[in-house]
């Protein structure tokens, strides 16, 4: 497993203050890519997650509906 390290804001914003006002950056950050991946990542891992308990739900509520309508007595 990766080792996380922390990275402080002024690592970050003193190479974008040091840049010219409307050029871009020559070469890309590394940072980017990786919250790239995770960006795909979690997305993915929502996606499955909201699908699963969006199922999960559904069988939920046809139950507690068949429970409640069996239980009136009309």
């Amino acid at each position: 497993m990766g080792k996380l390290s922390f990275v402080s804001f002024r690592s970050i914003s003193k190479p974008l203050c040091s840049q010219e006002k409307g050029l871009p950056s020559a070469h890309k950050d590394p940072r980017a890519d990786f919250y790239d991946m995770y960006r795909r990542e979690a997305e993915e891992y929502d996606r499955e997650f909201i699908k699963k308990y969006d199922e999960d739900l559904n069988t939920t509520l046809i139950f507690v509906s068949l429970a409640s309508w069996s239980g009136r007595t009309c």
